[in-house]
């Protein structure tokens, strides 16, 4: 807490500024404000420590600006869904727009920007479902592929291994095959200049691009412009990825337009899909009955090819997918900003664009609703618990919530479930510490630090026992 001399200051000059707001809880600002707090700890823990002291909402002091820290389902709900046309996306915009491309709807303006560039998505159109549900077999064979490939090393780094993973079976999904190694480093180095932009302490036009950028992005974007020529040059029917069904769907859209749109897809998903895979596999480590259990379901779906039908009749793996994402989500803070001019809401006036941060850490392991929230179960999610707790419902949003949530989450549990039972039925991930892992920051996602291991093979008996003898899967609690 911020000493009396500190206190006394910070209310001598913005005693006015704080008055309109005194109806609400929060931390004592010192001259700093409450800055003091975000610094040395992640934003989501101090997200998540606000709610318990404070409440569902916090007025926190960023030096002499106002902004919320907003906990609870009802306000949340009221910011992301009921009023949204209100409440922009903060900064974001700036932050990654020379590295996702301004096509994109993640970064849109609410209202006719958004509805413009949300309508010609390929990712938002009524055939999306049946282009994802055809994924599942392409993705199996790229992950199978990415997971032979490194098998044999004795120490492995899993989050750039997995990372590398992800990013291959998205370029299958995406143009139908996999891109150049000097394609994945154009991606990180894009990625790198977004996250410098995101952790900045300066203003923006003081950040300067990493060297190499502007051939790295022409290059990159370069690559599916290249491919959609092509494909339009020799159409193909039988062919699947996202590309192709695009230029049957939707051939009037720009072949540029097209390109960046499929750029930015991997922006979208590689990190949070990725860290989500890290997250899974170091709690399946803490559970060896979940992981049994896993690698069982595995087996069996392992038997024939894969396809939707059936990964949908492997509940194991959604739930262990949904219960890493509830316990270790990948983006635990939404930034958004009030309008350019005052505007209610939690009660008082809020200043113009006033920061607002909405955090799903502490209601993602509140237990007033989750029963034992911080042990990792799986369980939780069977017999209706999925259909109880929803994506994007008040106490489970790790894709956001309301039409602003990301596009490509169904997308990304295709991916997670199709990804968890193609490494479980080849490998166990060993991980060689299961003590809570560093939680970095990287282009607004967690990044898991110096989680390492090793791919163990599966012994083929164990998982392919005589038919009438295969044991039935443990159904005790993870």
């Amino acid at each position: 807490m911020p000493n009396l001399l500190s206190r006394g200051l910070f209310n001598l000059f913005f005693r006015a500024r704080r008055k309109p707001l005194a109806s609400l809880p929060g931390p004592t600002p010192g001259l700093l404000g409450n800055l003091g707090d975000f610094l040395g700890v992640q934003p989501w823990e101090t997200c998540a420590r606000y709610a318990r002291a404070y409440g569902p909402v916090t007025v926190a002091w960023l030096g002499p600006s106002p902004a919320l820290v907003l906990n609870g389902p009802a306000i949340i709900r009221e910011v992301l869904e009921t009023r949204r046309l209100e409440f922009e996306k903060g900064n974001i915009g700036e932050q990654i727009r020379h590295s996702a491309t301004d096509d994109t709807p993640f970064i849109a303006q609410q209202g006719e920007d958004w509805k413009r560039k949300h309508g010609m998505d390929p990712l938002a159109q009524p055939w999306t479902a049946a282009w994802q549900a055809a994924q599942v077999e392409p993705m199996r064979a790229a992950i199978a592929e990415s997971v032979e490939a490194v098998r044999h090393q004795p120490s492995l780094d899993l989050t750039p291994m997995l990372r590398q993973l992800t990013f291959d079976a998205f370029c299958v999904a995406t143009v139908g095959e996999k891109l150049p190694t000097s394609a994945y480093d154009d991606f990180m180095l894009l990625a790198a200049a977004a996250d410098a932009r995101i952790q900045a302490k300066l203003p923006l036009r003081f950040v300067s691009v990493p060297k190499g950028f502007a051939a790295a992005k022409e290059r990159f974007y370069g690559l599916f412009a290249d491919r959609i020529r092509a494909a339009r040059q020799a159409p193909a029917a039988h062919r699947v990825d996202l590309m192709s069904w695009t230029l049957r769907e939707m051939p009037e859209l720009d072949d540029q337009v097209h390109a960046n749109l499929l750029g930015s897809f991997f922006f979208g998903g590689v990190f949070s899909s990725s860290t989500t895979l890290v997250g899974a596999f170091h709690q399946l480590q803490k559970h060896p009955a979940a992981e049994e259990r896993l690698a069982l379901e595995s087996a069996l779906l392992a038997e024939e090819p894969l396809n939707h039908e059936r990964l949908g009749g492997a509940p194991w793996g959604e739930a262990v997918a949904y219960e890493a994402l509830r316990i270790l989500p990948a983006v635990r803070v939404l930034m958004r900003r009030s309008p350019s001019t005052e505007t209610r809401l939690a009660g008082v006036m809020l200043p113009p664009e006033t920061t607002l941060m909405i955090s799903n850490q502490h209601l993602h392991r509140d237990a007033t609703h989750w029963t034992s929230p911080e042990t990792f179960d799986p369980e939780r999610w069977l017999n209706g618990g999925a259909a109880n707790d929803p994506l994007g419902s008040d106490y489970f949003f790790p894709f956001g919530r309301g039409p602003r949530a990301c596009v490509a989450g169904d997308f990304a549990m295709v991916f997670l479930r199709t990804a968890l039972a193609t490494i479980s039925a080849r490998v166990r991930v060993h991980v060689d510490s299961t003590e809570p892992f560093e939680e970095g920051f990287f282009f607004g996602v967690v990044l898991p630090k110096g989680v390492t291991g090793k791919l163990v093979p599966r012994e083929r008996q164990t998982l392919y026992p005589p038919l009438g003898a295969r044991p039935t899967p443990a159904v005790e609690t993870a």
